[in-house]
């Protein structure tokens, strides 16, 4: 019996203008609002710091809402 081996797939890209990492500026945008209304959040007190923090806790889930991938829980569910 022969042995085969499948050794190299393809070349490599070597493009220069490709970058390795490129941020999501769609969950930044949240994260950002979020870090102004902390700074907010520190500079006030009473109830106005407890309405900023669940203006922050909104803001975060938006974020990890855009970061995550779409996915349709139970509705693609067939039997």
């Amino acid at each position: 019996m022969p042995f085969l081996a499948y050794i190299h797939a393809e070349e490599p890209d070597k493009r220069p203008d490709k970058r390795p990492w490129e941020p999501n500026w769609r969950v930044w945008r949240w994260i950002v609002a979020a870090g102004f209304v902390a700074f907010g959040t520190a500079h006030t007190d009473g109830g106005l710091a407890v309405l900023l923090v669940f203006v922050i806790f909104a803001l975060v889930c938006r974020a990890l809402l855009e970061a995550m991938p779409d996915g349709d829980g139970l509705r693609d569910h067939r039997q």
